[in-house]
């Protein structure tokens, strides 16, 4: 059985997408791409996306199509 994808971060994401962190973030808002804010360890108030690696390549089909 295959190894399940790793989520990437909205820097990961951004890089794959040619694009930047906050577009990513844009496009998580707007519900184009699906992921998960967490925490991180050791840093009070701060957190940071995880997007799910299905729904980028999703998009970067449908950026290349348009």
């Amino acid at each position: 059985m295959p190894k399940p994808a790793r989520w990437l971060t909205a820097q990961e994401a951004a890089v794959v997408l040619d694009s930047t962190s906050a577009d990513v973030c844009r496009l998580l808002k707007i519900g184009r791409l699906t992921g998960v804010k967490r925490k991180q360890a050791g840093r009070a108030g701060k957190a940071q996306w995880l997007v799910n690696p299905t729904s980028i390549a999703r998009e970067k089909s449908r950026i290349t199509k348009a």
